[in-house]
């Protein structure tokens, strides 16, 4: 086994190199890690939805980690990454609690995990800090030292909290104390993505990405591998060409979850075996989101897709926002949502694809959704937390 040192030295180095591609005043860089290609002058909205704020609430300064918001019991929790948490009314914005973390606690870097009756988040020192759901303000409930840093959400269900790392390896935490239950161990690309998969808890798993292509069912109660089924393979020479890391959120309905891979692959999976049902060569760092009859993806360039859940066959296909990046997708009422790396919010109609409406940057989304309620919930970069309606 890789030493866990070394693992994080991997990583930085990735980093580092994509750094010197930038200052070296090379033309191309993935778009995933900010890089960016000639955009063609913003498409019409055919229609009259207005992609609009229906509240906002400062968490504080400049936001410049990406810290999805959580929701829960009618409740959207959300955190800064100068250590503080919040707690809002979700119809209304109304402020129900503010906590924060101690001091010399370090940069948030994952947030923000909701259950168990728990709100947690992780720093960049590695550790991870638990809040009462119920407490209006207060100390952490507890805090445990985790061995790297993680920067995604955790995923609490079960009485554990499941919390993936940088260095490839996820651990199981028990809700009452942080004591270790288990760890997956799994060995990581000497290059990959720097923006993780987001773990979502239910039916007693918790279903994961990886960067290597590969999508986890992995046992709460015990760590044991349900089942690992590949979403997408490496192909190309140069490492760049190879990156295929499972990012965003994955998407569950009763019989099937679904992920999306970058520079890969879209595909379906049967939730109780991981047999695969279908896939598409359409890779996406956006994630996937589904509704009674569709899979929405988003694909590298920008294009966005209504996928058939049961065959995977194309709906609808939207080529007007190639070149805008997507970095985040919801669902809000007949709506699906693309937010772009210029922070535009476009909504096209979920039924045909028409681009029917958007909002402009000048309320930038760093992060991405969290979708529930008929809201699309996100942070901006000027430290507001917003909820996005679509009117």
């Amino acid at each position: 086994m890789i030493g866990t040192t070394m693992r994080v030295n991997r990583i930085a180095f990735a980093v580092m190199a994509l750094s010197a591609l930038a200052l070296g005043g090379c033309s191309y860089l993935p778009t995933a890690f900010g890089g960016s290609v000639a955009k063609p002058n913003l498409p019409a909205a055919a229609g009259a939805v207005a992609v609009t704020p229906a509240w906002s609430v400062s968490l504080g300064g400049s936001q410049l980690a990406a810290l999805l918001p959580a929701i829960a019991d009618g409740k959207v929790y959300a955190a800064h990454q100068d250590g503080t948490l919040i707690v809002v009314d979700e119809k209304t914005g109304a402020q129900n609690a503010r906590w924060s973390l101690p001091q010399g606690a370090g940069r948030v870097s994952g947030g923000v995990g909701v259950g168990s009756g728990l709100v947690v988040v992780s720093t960049q020192k590695a550790e991870v800090f638990a809040f009462d759901s119920a407490s209006v303000s207060g100390a952490p409930k507890w805090r445990v030292r985790i061995p790297t840093e993680s920067i995604v959400p955790a995923a609490i269900a079960d009485g554990v909290v499941v919390v993936p790392m940088i260095d490839g390896n996820i651990v199981g935490l028990d809700a009452a104390t942080g004591a270790r239950k288990w760890t997956v161990q799994r060995q990581i690309p000497s290059l990959t993505v720097r923006t993780g998969s987001v773990p979502l808890a239910t039916r007693g798993g918790v279903f994961i990405g990886t960067p290597t292509g590969r999508m986890l069912a992995v046992d709460l109660a015990t760590g044991a591998i349900g089942w690992e089924a590949t979403v997408a393979n490496p192909k190309g020479a140069s490492e760049l060409e190879r990156l295929i890391d499972v990012a965003g959120r994955p998407s569950v309905d009763a019989e099937r979850t679904c992920a999306s891979a970058y520079q890969g692959r879209v595909a379906c999976f049967d939730i109780q075996r991981g047999t695969p049902l279908w896939s598409r060569d359409i890779g996406s760092i956006s994630g996937t989101v589904l509704d009674e009859k569709h899979v929405y993806v988003t694909d590298d360039k920008g294009v966005a897709y209504a996928l058939d859940r049961a065959t995977g066959g194309t709906m609808w296909k939207q080529e007007l926002l190639a070149t805008r990046v997507a970095t985040a997708v919801a669902l809000v009422g007949g709506n699906y949502l693309v937010l772009d790396n210029e922070g535009n919010v476009h909504s096209l109609d979920k039924a045909t694809g028409r681009i029917v409406g958007r909002t402009l940057g000048s309320t930038k989304v760093v992060g991405g959704f969290t979708q529930g309620n008929g809201f699309a919930y996100a942070i901006t970069a000027a430290g507001q937390l917003v909820a996005f309606g679509a009117r």
